[in-house]
């Protein structure tokens, strides 16, 4: 059986490459707005970066966001306040249920008791 293609992709902070799939996509909109895409689905200029937290701040520190996406002028705090938050957020959605898992949900058994009481 053949193996299926996996685009590789640069991180534009640490300069690794790595799948597609292993890494988060930020987003220059037509609206000049820069967003976090974990789902690559927005349409714009896009820029690669790994999946943890230091390699954010590295991509800020080295202003390589603004140069991977080509945007004519620095990121305000605020923006890159946002972007932080937003980023994390992406991370936790990635994280969570990585391939379709099934979810196990630990209860007490005096918890399940109680719901059961009132249902």
């Amino acid at each position: 059986m053949a193996t299926k293609h996996m685009p590789i992709r640069t991180c534009i902070a640490t300069g690794e490459k790595r799948c597609k799939n292993e890494l988060m996509r930020f987003v220059l909109t037509k609206d000049e707005k820069v967003h976090v895409d974990p789902k690559d689905q927005l349409k714009g200029r896009g820029a690669n970066l790994s999946m943890n937290i230091e390699a954010f701040d590295l991509a800020i520190k080295k202003r390589a966001l603004e140069r991977a996406l080509k945007l004519k002028r620095q990121l305000t705090t605020e923006e890159v306040t946002q972007l932080r938050k937003d980023f994390i957020e992406g991370l936790e959605e990635r994280s969570f249920r990585k391939g379709n898992q099934a979810v196990t949900i630990k209860v007490s058994q005096e918890e399940f008791d109680k719901v059961q009481q009132e249902g």
